[in-house]
C-alpha cells in the first residue's frame, strides 16, 4: 500500500532528473562548441589638427592557429585591405602597409585616411562608434570597446570571437573630449575654436563669407566700368577721312556711296554743262599762227599811234587807226 502511494512522486523525480541531465549535456555541448581560437584587436586612431588620421590596427591571434595559417597573410597581404576599404568610417585609404609578425602571432595594418574627423558647429566630430561602450574619456585620449563574433578575411572566413579596443589619440591641446553613445560620435574642441567661439564673424562665417564675396565682386565690376569709361572719354576723336580725289569712288558708308563719279576732264579742256547723261564737249581747236613772213613782205615800219605794222599799201594813213603816217 505504501509503495503504491509513492509511485507518482517517484515518477516526478525521475522526470526531473532526466530533464536536468539533458540540460547539462546541452550546456556541455554548447561550451564545447564555443571553445576555439579567438581574436583581440587594438584599433588606434591618431588625429591631427585638421581631422586627418593615421590608423594602426593590431590583431592578436591564437598562437597555434596562427602558426598553422599565418603564412597565408604573409603571402597575400592585400587580402586584408578589403575590410578597411569597405569600412563606412574610412573614406580614402592611403599608404596601406601590412606587417606579419609570426613570433608574436600578430598582424599590424597601418594606413592614413584624410578627413576622418569633421568640424561642425559643436566642434570636431568622429563618427561610427554606435555599437561601442566607453572605457576612458579624457582631453588627450578616448578609449572604447566592443565584443563581436566575426567571420572575415582576418579569420580566413572562420567564425571567431573578437574583443576590440579602439584608442583615439586626440590632437595636442584638445579640450572637452566626450563620447555620445546615442550618436556613436566622439566630440572634442581645439584651442583655436574655443578662442573664436565668442567672435561674431567666426560664428556667423557661413553668412559673412558669401556676403563679402558678393561685395568684392560688385566692387570689381564698378572699378572696371569706371576705368573703361575714363579711357573712352580721354581717347582723341578719330580724324575725318580726306576727301576723295576727283573721279574716285566715295568710301563705303559715305553719302551717295555706290553712285559713279564722272571722270576728271583731260588737261586743256573745259567742262561745258549739258543735259543730264551727256558727256562734256571739248572746245574747238585753236589754229596755230602762221610763221611771220610766210607769203608777206616785211613791214616798212610801225604806226606811232597804235603800233600796227605799216604795210606796202599804207601810204599816208594807218590802215588800223587812221593816224597820219610821217
Amino acid at each position: 500500500m505504501v509503495i503504491r502511494k509513492n509511485r507518482p512522486l517517484a515518477a516526478a523525480a525521475l522526470t526531473l532528473l532526466l530533464f536536468l541531465a539533458a540540460a547539462g549535456m546541452a550546456a556541455a555541448q554548447g561550451a564545447g562548441e564555443g571553445e576555439g581560437p579567438s581574436l583581440r584587436e587594438e584599433y588606434r586612431i591618431e588625429l591631427n589638427e585638421v581631422g586627418d588620421a593615421r590608423i594602426t590596427d593590431t590583431i592578436f591571434y591564437d598562437p597555434d592557429w596562427f602558426q598553422e595559417y599565418g603564412y597565408i597573410f604573409r603571402e597575400n597581404p592585400n587580402l586584408l585591405s578589403r575590410r578597411f576599404r569597405a569600412d563606412s568610417r574610412v573614406g580614402e585609404v592611403e599608404d596601406f602597409d601590412v606587417d606579419v609578425d609570426e613570433s608574436r602571432s600578430t598582424i599590424t595594418v597601418t594606413f592614413e585616411t584624410p578627413g576622418l574627423a569633421y568640424y561642425l558647429e559643436d566642434g570636431w566630430n568622429l563618427f561610427g562608434f554606435g555599437d561601442y561602450s566607453l572605457v576612458k574619456e579624457g582631453n588627450d585620449q578616448v578609449r572604447l570597446e566592443a565584443y563581436w563574433t566575426t567571420n572575415s578575411e582576418f579569420t580566413l572566413f572562420e567564425t571567431m570571437d573578437l574583443e576590440e579596443e579602439v584608442v583615439i589619440d586626440l590632437p595636442p591641446g584638445a579640450r572637452g573630449a566626450e563620447f555620445d553613445p546615442s550618436t556613436g560620435a566622439v566630440r572634442y574642441r581645439l584651442p583655436l575654436e574655443e578662442e573664436a567661439a565668442g567672435n561674431l564673424l567666426y560664428r556667423k562665417r557661413g553668412l559673412f563669407i558669401p556676403l563679402f564675396s558678393v561685395l568684392m565682386g560688385l566692387f570689381l565690376l564698378l572699378f572696371l566700368f569706371a576705368a573703361t569709361r575714363r579711357t573712352v572719354e580721354q581717347a582723341a576723336p578719330a580724324a575725318a577721312p580726306p576727301p576723295p580725289a576727283y573721279g574716285a569712288s566715295p568710301p563705303p558708308g559715305a553719302s551717295g556711296a555706290g553712285a559713279p563719279v564722272p571722270p576728271a576732264p583731260p588737261p586743256g579742256t573745259t567742262e561745258v554743262p549739258g543735259a543730264a547723261g551727256e558727256a562734256p564737249k571739248a572746245p574747238p581747236p585753236v589754229a596755230a599762227p602762221e610763221p611771220h613772213g610766210a607769203g608777206e613782205t616785211a613791214p616798212r615800219g610801225f604806226c606811232s599811234s597804235c603800233g600796227h605794222p605799216i604795210g606796202p599799201g599804207d601810204v599816208r594813213f594807218c590802215s588800223k587807226c587812221g593816224a597820219p603816217l610821217g
